[in-house]
């Protein structure tokens, strides 16, 4: 049986990520990890990595005017847009929740990680992310903010 290990991330829809890693500064003391573009499969993104603590939160802004972060704006508002959340074995995971008969709608592989998104219907209106991460998961969120850097070297 797969098993959550941790709540990986929460990732904040905004409308603009640079505005919003300024604001948790200033509100929360958060620390600026690191900006990035993604393309996923649900579109481009603009991602602000913060720590807070021992998390990482994720500022996603969309660089789509349809894109599936301004879908959810224009819904619901800037705020809370998904949980994400590490397993140890994705596989077993997909598995254990298809054969409970929940639907996974999106899966997509990245050079660093493995993730499916749950529906929110399945889970009272939060989106969850689930992952699994390519090398090992995180010992520390200092392990876990060098995997950021990283991945930051390894792009430019």
């Amino acid at each position: 049986m797969a098993s959550i290990k941790r709540i990986d991330h929460v990732a904040i829809a905004v409308r603009d990520a640079d505005a919003a890693r300024e604001q948790y500064s200033r509100l929360l003391n958060a620390v600026h990890i690191r900006t990035e573009v993604l393309r996923e499969k649900a579109g481009m993104v603009k991602v602000a990595y913060m720590q807070i603590g021992e998390n990482v939160l994720s500022l996603v802004q969309s660089l789509e005017p349809d894109g599936f972060i301004n879908k959810h704006i224009d819904k619901h508002g800037e705020g809370l847009h998904h949980m994400g959340l590490e397993v140890d074995n994705l596989a077993e995971f997909i598995d254990e929740v298809q054969t409970k008969g929940y639907t996974i709608p999106l899966r997509d592989e990245f050079t660093n990680r493995s993730e499916v998104v749950l529906r929110p219907r399945d889970a009272n209106g939060v989106v969850l992310q689930v992952l699994e991460w390519k090398g090992g998961s995180d010992a520390t969120v200092q392990d876990r903010i060098d995997r950021i850097l990283k991945l930051q070297n390894q792009d430019g």
